[in-house]
């Protein structure tokens, strides 16, 4: 009997939403890992979902694992995914993705942006102009918060808490997390509000806080998407001479993770603020931290 892709695809993508929280992005990027291994298993196999084993899993990873160890592990954490659902749907009768180890990944180190570059960069915009405000507004926000840049535009008017100075945020898996803000991000994120945003849609109508300016084709105004609030970002490196190569979406990020531990904030407050589950995620900021301190007392120290 011929297998029907699309009705297990269909059952997978709620199977991923219910038992996992995931958000649009992340069910994509599983469907999409496992549509590449089933091709895999149909192509050079000639096997179905039905024929999956411990060997030809084995077999793919093999095929993979000259993408980086990061990318292969998500591979095997879709494909074990899948496995727990297809053995769930009784599809196959036990779990060949069970007894496969985890590659051992390579730790990545972030490049961080210094301080003053991103005083550089946060000086940039023209605030006598609506984008330059809206910028201006966007960059004290993102590094003030530690917020990734999906976030930052999907800001809502019922997101921000003035009064007491902390945002509400929707982040992966739709896990939703409180956000100290500082008093300076919050001034220039009042004054783009009261003032070009205003211009532009005055009743406050349109719910999201950043706009792109643009009319779309029905009359009506458009948020400013991530990669549009990114390429503002690299035309400010470019106007002030910054290799804009350097500076990249999870640059602000990283900066604001490193920056604080730099200055004495203690780990645990650093995860809940950027929103990871793990503690582990955020050690990698206090390495980097680690390796700044001795990169200074190298240079610095009259005995080096």
């Amino acid at each position: 009997m011929k297998t029907d892709y699309k009705e297990i695809f269909y059952k997978y993508e709620d199977y991923l939403l219910l038992e996992y929280s995931l958000s649009n992005n992340s069910i994509r990027a599983y469907i999409s890992d496992i549509n590449r291994f089933l091709t895999f298993l149909k192509e050079e196999l000639s096997l179905d979902v039905t024929g999956i084993t411990t060997e030809n899993i084995r077999c793919y990873l093999e095929y993979i694992h000259k993408y980086k160890s990061s990318s292969v592990a998500r591979t095997l954490t879709s494909i074990r995914n899948f496995c727990r659902f297809l053995v769930k749907e009784k599809i196959l009768s036990f779990d060949p993705s069970s007894t496969i180890e985890s590659p051992k990944l390579t730790k990545h180190v972030p490049h961080v942006i210094s301080e003053s570059t991103v005083d550089l960069i946060l000086n940039a915009p023209d605030c006598s102009t609506f984008q330059g405000q809206r910028d201006k507004a966007m960059l004290e926000l993102v590094y003030a918060t530690g917020l990734r840049v999906s976030e930052l535009v999907n800001i809502r008017f019922e997101n921000v808490n003035f009064q007491d100075g902390f945002l509400k945020i929707i982040g992966k898996g739709g896990k939703e997390r409180l956000v100290p803000v500082c008093k300076r991000a919050l001034e220039y994120l009042k004054q783009y509000i009261d003032g070009f945003r205003s211009q532009k849609d005055p009743k406050k109508t349109f719910p999201y806080i950043f706009i792109s300016g643009k009319i779309n084709t029905d009359g009506k105004i458009c948020a400013l998407t991530r990669i549009g609030f990114w390429q503002r970002v690299k035309k400010y490196c470019t106007d002030i001479g910054i290799d804009s190569s350097s500076v990249y979406p999870h640059a602000f990020r990283h900066a604001f993770a490193t920056h604080l531990l730099n200055h004495d904030a203690d780990l645990r407050s650093v995860q809940m603020m950027l929103g990871h589950s793990s503690l582990t995620t955020t050690q990698i900021y206090t390495y980097v931290a680690t390796y700044r301190m001795h990169q200074v007392f190298n240079r610095s120290h009259p005995r080096n």
